[in-house]
């Protein structure tokens, strides 16, 4: 049981890490990513997106003073 409850505690804190979302105006969201790397910021997009029974689509990397936003657009 011991080893269950771990388990759970760590999959809680891997669930946390990842992409941030930085913004999220139907039909847009954006996320933080860690350089250039967009692969869980696209996953995340995707489950985004198809609350609105749309598609994820990368629409570019933007800099920011703050790290990398990766933007996609829902269509």
């Amino acid at each position: 049981m011991r080893a269950f409850a771990l388990m759970l505690v760590l999959g809680a804190l891997a669930a946390c890490t990842g992409p941030s979302q930085v913004a999220a105006t139907p039909p847009t969201v954006s996320y933080r990513v860690t350089g250039n790397d967009i692969a869980q910021a696209g996953v995340n997009a995707q489950q985004y997106c198809a609350r609105f029974g749309r598609s994820a689509r990368f629409e570019g990397l933007q800099a920011t003073t703050s790290g990398n936003v990766a933007v996609y657009s829902c269509s």
